[in-house]
């Protein structure tokens, strides 16, 4: 018996997490300084020109975070709701 694979293409729509925001952050590319993680990146952009002013660093990584979900529009295969439920996939 040989093994059938089903492709099936669906509309979905990627969006930010309702309940997270962007968190910011920023490292130092000359030494081990690191502003920690901030809802507000003008507190991270000042951390790091505070830095900058001490240590002569101007070089910076920043790192902005966001959560995503991915998920199928209403009509979709997963309900009016939109939202996917937990499904398992069954033994054959």
């Amino acid at each position: 018996m040989s093994a059938k694979s089903i492709f099936r293409h669906t509309l979905h729509k990627i969006e930010q997490h309702p309940g997270a925001g962007v968190t910011f952050e920023a490292e130092c590319l000359w030494c081990e300084w690191k502003a920690g993680p901030s809802t507000g990146g003008a507190a991270v952009d000042f951390a790091w020109m505070s830095h900058t002013g001490r240590s002569g660093h101007s070089g910076f990584r920043r790192v902005c975070t966001s959560f995503a979900m991915v998920y199928v529009p209403s009509g979709g295969p997963y309900g009016s709701s939109g939202q996917r439920t937990c499904r398992t996939r069954s033994a054959r």
